[in-house]
This record gives C-alpha cells, structure tokens and sequence, in this order.
C-alpha cells in the first residue's frame, strides 16, 4: 500500500508546531473543497512566511524555555504567548 505524503506533514520543532497552527488557520480561509486545493493553499500560505516571522518563533521559544528553566518547571502563570 502506497500512503500519499501530504504537504502539511511538519516535524516537531518549535517552528512546526507554530508554523502547523498558523497555516491551518490561513489555509482553511478559502474553504478548500478537495485535498489538492487544500494542498494548494497550504503551499501558497507556506511561501508568505517570512524570514523575520521565523526569527520570532524561535525568539519567542528561547524565551520561554528561559522562564521554564528560571521557574525550575513549575507553572509558568504570567508568560505571554506572543506571535
């Protein structure tokens, strides 16, 4: 049996995980009635990341494994999700 690799399929980096949310949420806009249009799509979102939208990913992480880290683990109750 032959399984089709689909475009979405992303690792488990830091960058994927925001990059897998990101795009479901631009790619879903126009309502892509077949996989090869949602294929389409998620390609044609892929190629609008930025360099610079990357760098803040992996800023944003470095910062909160930082806190992680200065909070010995424990909850991190006041950390700011920012993308």
């Amino acid at each position: 049996m032959v399984q089709k690799t689909h475009v979405f399929e992303m690792g488990s980096s830091r960058e994927s995980f925001f990059l897998r949310g990101y795009l479901k949420s631009k790619a879903y806009v126009q309502k892509p009635r077949t996989v090869d249009d949602l294929n389409a799509s998620i390609r044609e979102e892929i190629a609008t990341v930025s360099q610079e939208m990357l760098v803040n990913v992996m800023q944003n992480f470095e910062e909160r494994l930082r806190t992680c880290v200065r909070q010995e683990g424990r909850h991190l109750s006041d950390i700011i999700f920012r993308n």
